[in-house]
């Protein structure tokens, strides 16, 4: 367990009053615990075999049904469709990388790069070959809510729905004027893609790429070279691996990923990968694969909706899960749906008996409003431990005096809150294992996380 101490140092006529001279010190406590301090199942926990069996059908849904029946059923699948375009066109409240609100030429500029009446133009089935990033509207540049606001601006750019891990099935749906960007359907998500970032298959490369098993990257860290090939990169963790024997080693497997020739189109290459790097078809939910799990995930810079090739809390567990082909929606509120829900009473302790009652430690989700946590057992005093990707503790001051200066000098990150008090976040910015209290204490100026939580789910009570 590690305890990390945030020191916030104000003037005193700010926060507390003190003596002519001094500072108010306020110190925020946060408590964490490292995979060492878990408890983890005494045997292996029995995946059930319709699992992973479900997994694979939901990603390869792309490829599996025809374009006409996913176009009938879009509205199904997580994401913006082309009429967003016309929203974004008419809202001047959306904040760019300069902290201004974006311009009408820089929205036009957008709008005006699709041809919303010819929807759909393209209609091919294709595949991710790099870590993309799937975007509400064709273009990179982010869009932020007000910086001033509590919990705004960086990294929380609206217009980032997710990552698409290489190797996703898609099908690419319709392309922008200048052929830059495309809108996609995967299995769990929809939206724009850079067009570099994809390329298209035909009945050969589905064929050869689903005529084999599947394994599941341990770590964010399996380099996927061949041999004779220039391109390389790293597998993600939730990222599907389609693979095949060597004949000269046993101890390895060639791992399929794939890449475009100049016509756009995929072609397969295959990287010698170490067996001890993959999930293969043994791999068993107990002690020494959770830990190292837990252990490749812990530490990880938080990234909504997979910036940078990052996690948010969704992603996360979606990610590890998903390394034992537990399908898992993308978004954090629709994974609560999965499995047997439990709605949580507002006392605390009832809470934290119905999560010690019902839980199923590493397949329980808890959830309050836009946060997801995963239940990972119980520290030594009996409370509920969490591994949870987070971005910051809402924090709470009252201060007259302060909130005037803001109103005239808004400094990001702080606001003034119709009960008066100034809204902050006190940043975490990584995934961490804590106590499902976090944010008791601290003088009440961080509100405990469990005060929000509302509900569970047992994702293998389906």
């Amino acid at each position: 367990m590690r305890v990390v101490l945030v020191f916030i140092v104000l003037g005193c006529s700010v926060l507390v009053g003190c003596d002519n001279g001094e500072k108010a010190e306020l110190a925020f406590e946060v408590k964490t615990f490292t995979p060492n301090d878990l408890t983890y199942p005494n045997e292996a926990v029995e995946i059930p075999g319709a699992l992973p069996k479900r997994f694979i059908e939901n990603h390869f849904v792309p490829w599996s049904r025809t374009p006409e029946e996913l176009l009938d059923s879009l509205a199904t699948f997580p994401g913006k469709d082309l009429t967003y375009l016309e929203k974004y066109a008419n809202d001047e409240e959306w904040y760019g990388e300069n902290k201004k609100p974006h311009t009408n030429w820089q929205r036009e500029e957008v709008v005006q790069n699709v041809d919303t009446e010819g929807f759909p133009n393209f209609l091919q089935k294709g595949i991710v070959i790099a870590h993309t990033d799937l975007r509400r509207i064709p273009t990179n540049r982010p869009g932020f809510d007000k910086y001033s606001k509590a919990g705004e601006g960086y990294p929380f750019d609206y217009f980032q729905e997710t990552a698409l891990w290489a190797n996703t099935p898609i099908l690419i749906v319709h392309t922008s004027k200048d052929n830059q960007w495309c809108y996609v359907i995967s299995g769990y998500y929809k939206g724009w893609v850079a067009m570099h970032d994809v390329a298209i298959v035909d009945e050969d490369f589905m064929e050869q790429w689903s005529s084999v098993a599947y394994g599941m990257p341990l770590s964010d860290q399996v380099n996927l070279k061949h041999p004779v090939s220039n391109y390389a990169i790293n597998a993600k963790m939730g990222m599907v691996l389609p693979f095949e024997e060597t004949s000269h080693n046993p101890d390895t497997v060639l791992a399929y990923y794939a890449n475009a020739d100049e016509n756009q189109n995929a072609r397969i290459l295959k990287a010698e990968v170490d067996r001890s790097m993959l999930a293969l078809g043994n791999f068993k939910f107990n002690e020494t694969n959770l830990k190292q799990l837990v252990s490749n995930l812990v530490g990880r810079p938080y990234g909504w909706g997979g910036y940078l090739g990052n996690r948010d809390c969704s992603s996360m567990i979606r990610d590890l899960l998903g390394t034992y082909k537990i399908w898992l929606p993308r978004d954090s509120k629709d994974q609560i749906a999965v499995g047997q829900r439990y709605d949580f009473p507002d006392n605390t302790d009832e809470k934290i008996r119905l999560i010690k009652e019902k839980g199923i430690p590493f397949l329980t989700i808890l959830r309050k409003k836009g946060h997801n946590m995963l239940y990972v057992g119980d520290a030594p005093n009996g409370e509920p431990l969490i591994l949870h990707a987070i971005w910051g503790l809402k924090t709470s001051y009252s201060n007259e005096q302060l909130a005037n200066f803001l109103e005239r000098y808004p400094i990001e990150g702080i606001h003034q809150a119709d009960d008066g008090k100034l809204k902050g976040r006190h940043i975490i910015g990584e995934a961490v294992i804590t106590s499902v209290t976090i944010g008791a204490g601290n003088h009440n100026s961080t509100i405990p996380l469990i005060d929000g939580i509302y509900a569970m789910t047992t994702i293998l009570e389906n």
